[in-house]
């Protein structure tokens, strides 16, 4: 039963993975080493579902570190086993157990009898997760850390832990570099990581063999713990969109999709591209700023009223202004579409909508954290639609008999993602109608509009040219 039960919650919340972002994509898949056991690093934006995206993504059945207090309830364990998470017991928490297991035996006025390097199940040191570690490695196994040790929103990464350079390192010393493992960087890069139904990208760097370090490691073990995880660092740097501030970072990732295109041979509907561009956009950022500081001043300056004038026009993507009219047969059929699919839809939404907006609304009063927001959404949204259904098949099948109450709540799931499914095609229906009529009855404002982008993407195109030579 408990197998089963595991089972179950790891199919359900990579199914809610992909449900929350179900744009998902990856650059740099083929620089993942076959046959090897692998350590993929990580930055950690997106609090639990930042491992969750990378099994999702990848399809590989990562192992990560989980705090040791997620494991402090039964719920909790069976949600951290059903992705093999392997506790790790940070100096607060097992503070906090010393002092609450004091606390008790005061009151109980009964002697400890904690055995060394153990308390109340918290082993004084984190050996025994490397061990689990280690052992998963010698096993040709893959885990997945993140070396900053905690999730955050901060636009630009924050100082490496060492823990994932002494656990590859250490299990390869246990078997004189004959496991071959592997350190595989990772970027993670959600478009609006909190945001219901939105994208995000994986971006593979270069793989960091191991074994080559161990001699170096067996004469000075912390000098090469801290030369590996200052190369996994440097590593990360290449790959992760990173920014002195988050309102620079949102822009460089905006600007870096409007002046994409033909001119510059990169798609900008392609995610991978489009950050690669943004990193380029980002170096040149900040190169510009010390050498020309007032001609970024006035690129930064064209950005912002561009933004402006769109927001007040209602356009979300100026390309939309660029893209060929839709054909009649197009338009027909997504009309179509939208009657098909109200009627199933008017029913989610009257099964769903209330514990869906709830969950909305919850969420951001359970945690301020923008970095964990996303997780508790999920959650609360999963369980509050599960609640609002099952009440609903248990009403129905007691006004209408008990073979009612299955088909009930099968109703409430297959409406309540055509629900979602027909919001989404109205808000796109809304935005590209937008456009369409902007260039129909509007040409001119139109025309400037799709003039001005194109300016702006030759003087981002020109801008960036002169500063790829990072020489003073």
């Amino acid at each position: 039963m408990r197998r089963l039960l595991v089972a179950l919650v790891r199919w359900l919340g990579e199914a809610l993975v992909r449900l929350y972002y179900p744009q998902r994509a990856v650059d740099g898949a083929d620089r993942i080493p076959a046959g090897k056991p692998l350590v993929f690093v990580l930055n950690h934006p997106n609090g639990l579902l930042d491992p969750l995206v990378l099994r999702v993504v990848l399809e590989r059945p990562a192992r990560f570190l989980a705090k040791s207090t997620l494991f402090g309830n039964p719920l909790g364990r069976v949600a951290m086993d059903a992705f093999g998470s392997i506790p790790v017991y940070r100096p607060r928490d097992v503070n906090g157990a010393r002092n609450a297991r004091t606390e008790l035996g005061s009151a109980q006025r009964s002697p400890s009898r904690e055995g060394a390097g153990t308390l109340s199940g918290f082993p004084h040191s984190n050996e025994e997760t490397f061990a689990s570690c280690r052992a998963e490695l010698a096993g040709g196994g893959v885990l997945a850390l993140f070396p900053e040790g905690t999730s955050h929103s901060d636009p630009e990464m924050r100082p490496l832990k060492t823990g994932a350079a002494r656990i590859t390192l250490s299990a390869e010393a246990e078997h004189d570099g004959g496991l071959g493992v592997t350190v595989v960087p990772v970027g993670l890069s959600y478009a609006r990581k909190t945001t219901f139904r939105s994208s995000v990208l994986l971006v593979v760097g270069e793989p960091i063999a191991v074994a080559p370090l161990l001699p170096q490691y067996r004469r000075d073990e912390r000098a090469t713990v801290t030369a590996l995880t200052d190369q996994i660092g440097a590593r990360l740097d290449e790959i992760v969109l990173q920014a002195e501030s988050r309102e620079l970072l949102a822009g460089i990732a905006r600007v870096a999709r409007w002046t994409a295109g033909p001119a510059t041979g990169d798609d900008p509907e392609d995610p991978a591209a489009r950050h690669r561009r943004a990193r380029e956009m980002a170096a040149a950022y900040a190169r510009m700023r010390a050498r020309d500081p007032a001609r970024l001043e006035g690129i930064v300056a064209e950005v912002q009223s561009y933004w402006q004038t769109l927001r007040r026009l209602g356009v979300r993507d100026p390309w939309a202004l660029e893209l060929t009219a839709p054909r009649p047969g197009a338009i027909a059929g997504a009309l179509l579409k939208l009657v098909v699919a109200a009627p199933l839809a008017a029913l989610g939404a009257i099964m769903g909508w209330l514990p869906y907006r709830l969950a909305g609304r919850i969420a951001p009063k359970v945690s301020k954290d923008e970095d964990v927001l996303s997780t508790v959404k999920l959650i609360a949204g999963a369980l509050f639609l599960f609640l609002a259904w099952s009440g609903e098949a248990v009403a129905v099948g007691w006004r209408l008999g008990a073979a009612w109450g299955v088909p009930t709540f099968l109703a409430g799931v297959a409406g309540g993602y055509v629900a979602l499914r027909f919001e989404e095609l109205v808000r796109d229906g809304v935005a590209g109608w937008r456009a369409v009529s902007l260039r129909a009855f509007h040409f001119k404002t139109a025309q400037r509009l799709t003039e001005r982008r194109r300016a702006l993407a030759d003087e981002v195109a020109q801008a960036l040219a002169e500063e790829s030579d990072p020489a003073p």
